[in-house]
């Protein structure tokens, strides 16, 4: 069980627009060309909080006036080869993404939404479907764009959602009861045991190949699902990061550094080119779809978070909790 997270890279391959230059087109639609002078030392997510604090109006309508004139700027770009190739190995496909290129490559307009559950700012639910292949759009859709992940409150408010989700359950509209995750209950076949599931579970449990996406650390929702899926006692899924990398050799950043050591294999694709890069990244993803055929074997508790002690284990916890020398005291003395 094999899925994949893409991000704008291949987007970026096919004409789609660099962020600065629609950030900077975003700024003078506001009246706000003063932001761009410092826009290259802002995470996206602050900018735009930023640019909707500016607003003399409610903050809310502010927000949804930026987020309706960004999803105007994006353009909706003919798939390419990298695309298909990328993409077409994937049952399941979660992307950062705002349009619907994927779903094109795949179906033409004839895509459909199938969400699984009633949602408006959020996207744990939000399915659509195109030629058999489910994707994901975890960061919202250009359809509505109260639903795009852009600030750094709708950040927080996403991760809010997720870690709720996969711990203590969420409330969903025309659902009588909390729905949470799952996996977390050990339910690997959720597709078939459960009604309403998330993308979320597809990235706890499978195995998961990552294409085109920087991995900004403002993308704190993505980060936690990786630590979390690095905390769990045993993985059923392994996490590929392809890095593309033009006519220079690998080398260690800040992000490959972190993925590493959640236990990301980081996979160097060097080209001539990122259209051939994203090619290659095709032929590496299939070699490693044939090596792990298969999920991990699951034990029968794998979640640590899960655990939750008893009175005899939590007053052996209390005898053995450790005794710090005051201030005054001299270890060993």
């Amino acid at each position: 069980m094999h899925s994949l997270l893409l991000g704008n890279g291949i987007n970026r391959v096919a004409l789609q627009k660099e962020w600065n230059q629609i950030l900077c087109e975003l700024a003078s639609k506001f009246d706000a060309d003063d932001l761009i002078q410092h826009l290259n030392d802002k995470p996206l997510s602050m900018f735009i909080e930023e640019l909707c604090a500016r607003s003399g109006g409610l903050f809310r309508e502010a927000e949804h006036a930026v987020k309706v004139a960004f999803a105007g700027l994006l353009q909706q770009i003919s798939p390419i080869e990298a695309h298909e190739r990328v993409c077409a190995p994937f049952k399941v496909i979660m992307t950062t993404n705002y349009d619907f290129t994927i779903e094109e490559a795949f179906a033409g307009p004839m895509h459909l939404p199938a969400f699984l559950a009633p949602e408006s700012r959020y996207s744990l639910f939000r399915r659509h479907q195109a030629m058999g292949r489910d994707i994901w759009h975890v960061h919202g859709d250009v359809a509505r764009p109260s639903s795009m992940v852009l600030g750094f409150d709708h950040y927080a408010g996403t991760l809010q959602k997720i870690r709720n989700y996969v711990t203590e359950g969420i409330e969903v509209k025309k659902v009588a009861h909390r729905v949470s995750s799952p996996v977390k209950g050990g339910n690997l076949d959720f597709t078939l045991n459960s009604t309403v599931y998330s993308w979320v579970d597809y990235f706890l449990r499978d195995h998961v190949h990552i294409v085109g996406l920087g991995m900004d650390f403002t993308e704190i929702d993505l980060w936690w699902l990786l630590l979390h899926k690095r905390r769990r006692i045993h993985q059923t899924g392994r996490v590929f990061y392809y890095q593309a990398l033009v006519g220079s050799a690998a080398a260690d950043t800040a992000v490959t550094s972190l993925l590493r050591s959640l236990n990301v294999e980081i996979v160097p694709v060097i080209a001539e080119s990122y259209l051939d890069c994203y090619l290659k990244i095709a032929e590496e993803i299939e070699i490693r779809i044939k090596d792990y055929p298969e999920l991990f074997p699951k034990p029968a508790r794998d979640v640590e978070d899960d655990y939750v002690p008893g009175p005899r284990q939590r007053q052996q916890v209390r005898q053995t909790s450790l005794k710090f020398p005051k201030p005054n005291e001299t270890p060993g003395a």
